[in-house]
Order: structure tokens, then C-alpha cells, then sequence
């Protein structure tokens, strides 16, 4: 008789979000002060409903807001350390129970939410450690509650954020998709930006859909600079049809970078001669494109910051025109453009394994491989 054993493939485990660790020091130093990321606790008595309730309330509103933690056994005075209230008992027990809790009472499930025991030297404190999540809104199931943290307080999330954040996710890489290939069609025509070597991104933020969201606007005595790939253009924001745009020309006044944003927020931003050939080195810069990329999406990762939009986002990335120019098609034989195939949505713009990945590609179209 003749034995067959099958054995599966291992599957890759996915990847946790972190925080990184507090020490002792670090919290009675008094440099930490409560707000939109941090809220410090006297303690939990999970026995009793109420505190279980208010506790879910304050980690579903800085899921709903970013990475956070709260700290349990600290009691605070004006928001920042003034002595530890020590917990008592097993403090892996404690630990594993209100973590459980937490992932009981709120939907969707917070699966990198981590509760870590620091031990004193009489009993223990807890660090409620909050990683960014996608898949907001976080809902208390105890409660029906959707809450966001807005400085040190949580406040009920309001009906258009809310909604927007039931988009489905196949709807909405398709509105990318639409909005990307139409506008990429409307500069093609107008010609005003080169096709040569172009970085093009597109960027469609969950609050696209928040129709009460204000656009993205000026003052009336305000010019507003914005991000750019290439680091000598120092264009400003104009307003245009159905939004803003900053436009850059290269001394030969040809368009060589546009950024647009749309009164709904969809983002479109193409470079030109985004990755050359060293002529004087006779070489492909792939580390110099690799370095200016990763600085560009970092600089509108920040301005969305700035204007308060803080994602997920559904992106698009590409790398088109490699064989416009004389001979520099030999650097990509086999390909005249490298692009993520679908839309992939992420919790921030510079995302590292979007970014990444991206990179990669381009690197593996190239006669490097």
C-alpha cells in the first residue's frame, strides 16, 4: 500500500501593526500630555457596565482618529503624569481579559490592538497600545456608538463622515479608476504636461464621499504652495475648472509637473521626466527616481495631513512614457509603462509596502531586473 501525505503550503502571516514601547521614565517624566493620542487612566473596573462601556467609547474614538494609547494606573492632573495607581493581581490575566473585551465590544474587530503589562515595583500598569487601523468606522457594540477623538475628548461622528465611511471598496476603486483615466485623458489632449518618463498618481480619499465635506481652498489674500516632485519648481496653488492646480514649466516653458485636486478631493498628479539617464555617468537613476518618489508622497501625505483629511486612501501609481525619447526605451525593452494594476487603498499616502512594491516593479522592468 502505497502512503500519500499532502502538506499545505504555509500561509504568510499578516503583518501586525505596531506601537512602539513605553518604559516607566518615560511616562513619569511628564512630558506626555493627553489629547488626540494618548488619555491616561486611574483604573477599569470591568465589573462594572459603565466603565466597560467608557472605555470601549475612548478606543473606538481613537481608532476612528489614529494611533493612540491609553495608559491604565496613572493618575493625570491638567493631562500630564502626577503619580501611578498601580493594579494588582496576575497582569498577563488582566491584560489578556481587557484585551479581550475590547475585541468583543467593537466592530469591526481591532485585531492589532495590544494591551501590555508594565510591571512596578508594587503591581503593574497597562498600555493600551492603538495602532492605525483600516476598515473605520469602529463602532461600540455596547453602545451603538461611532465616536472620533478631537483633542481630549470624544465627539459623535458626524452623518457625512459617517456614511462615507461605508463606501464600498470595489465602488471605490472604480471611482479611482473613472476619475484617474479621465483625467489622464484630459491632460494627454491639451498637452500641456510632457508624457516623457511621467510619474502620474492618483488619490481618491475615503472623504470623497463625505458630501459634506468643504473643498480644498485658498485665502482671499493667500497663495498656497503645495507639493512637488521636482525640487527646483516652486509653483503655487490657482484656482481652475472644478478645483486647483499647481503647474510647473521647465525653462523651455514646457509643462513638466501638475498636481490637481478636485473640489471633491480626488488628487491627480503627474511628473515628467520623473526618471532620466545620468548622461554624465551613462547610467539609469533608478536610486535618484527611487528617493525623489518616496520624498513626493511623503510631502502629500503631509498635506493631507495638514487639511485634515487623514484617510484610508485608494491610489494608483505609474510609471508612463519609457519609451518616448530617443533611446531610452533600451532602459525598459520590454514595457513602456509600469503601473499597480488595480488600486490598492491604504491607511497613508506614503504607505511603505505600496511605495515599496511600486519601486520594486520599476526596478525588475528595467535591464537591472
Amino acid at each position: 500500500m502505497v502512503r500519500i501525505t499532502v502538506t499545505e503550503p504555509a500561509r504568510p502571516e499578516r503583518r501586525r501593526r505596531t506601537l512602539d514601547a513605553l518604559t516607566v521614565s518615560e511616562i513619569a517624566d511628564g512630558s506626555l500630555q493627553e489629547g488626540q493620542d494618548l488619555d491616561f487612566k486611574r483604573e477599569v473596573n470591568l465589573d462594572k457596565p459603565e466603565a466597560k462601556t467608557r472605555l470601549l467609547d475612548d478606543v473606538v474614538a481613537f481608532l476612528n482618529r489614529g494611533p493612540a494609547r491609553i495608559i491604565v494606573g496613572v493618575e493625570e492632573k491638567g493631562g500630564r503624569f502626577e503619580s501611578f495607581r498601580p493594579v494588582s493581581g496576575d497582569p498577563d490575566k488582566t491584560a489578556l481579559r481587557l484585551q479581550t473585551v475590547i475585541q468583543d465590544g467593537i466592530t469591526p474587530v481591532p485585531l492589532d490592538v495590544q494591551v501590555v503589562p508594565i510591571p512596578l515595583e508594587t503591581g503593574f500598569i497597562l498600555d493600551i497600545q492603538i495602532p492605525r487601523h483600516a476598515g473605520a468606522p469602529f463602532m461600540n457594540r455596547l453602545s451603538g456608538g461611532y465616536l472620533i477623538r478631537s483633542g481630549a475628548r470624544n465627539l459623535p461622528i458626524d452623518p457625512g463622515m459617517l456614511r462615507s465611511r461605508f463606501v464600498d471598496e470595489t465602488a471605490w476603486m472604480s471611482r479611482l479608476e473613472e476619475l484617474t483615466a479621465a483625467e489622464d485623458a484630459k491632460l494627454a489632449a491639451s498637452g500641456r504636461v510632457m508624457a516623457r518618463q511621467a510619474l502620474r498618481i492618483g488619490i481618491l480619499p475615503q472623504e470623497h464621499f463625505d458630501y459634506q465635506r468643504r473643498a480644498f481652498e485658498q485665502g482671499d489674500h493667500v497663495r498656497y504652495p503645495g507639493p512637488v516632485f521636482h525640487e527646483h519648481s516652486d509653483p503655487w496653488f490657482k484656482a481652475v475648472e472644478d478645483g486647483h492646480e499647481l503647474f510647473a514649466k521647465d525653462l523651455r516653458s514646457q509643462g513638466i509637473e501638475r498636481l490637481f485636486i478636485r473640489d471633491d478631493w480626488f488628487v491627480h498628479a503627474q511628473a515628467a521626466f520623473a526618471i532620466q539617464q545620468l548622461s554624465g555617468e551613462g547610467r539609469l537613476g533608478l536610486h535618484e527616481f527611487n528617493e525623489a518618489a518616496k520624498r513626493y508622497l511623503a510631502a502629500i501625505a503631509a498635506f493631507f495631513a495638514e487639511q485634515s483629511i487623514v484617510g484610508p486612501f485608494a491610489i494608483t501609481l505609474s510609471l508612463q512614457g519609457l519609451g518616448e525619447g530617443e533611446h531610452f526605451g533600451a532602459w525598459f525593452p520590454n514595457t513602456s509603462a509600469v503601473r499597480t494594476l488595480r488600486p490598492r487603498i491604504v491607511q497613508d499616502i506614503d504607505d511603505e509596502e505600496l511605495v515599496s512594491g511600486f519601486l520594486r516593479r520599476v526596478r525588475q522592468a528595467s535591464v537591472y531586473g
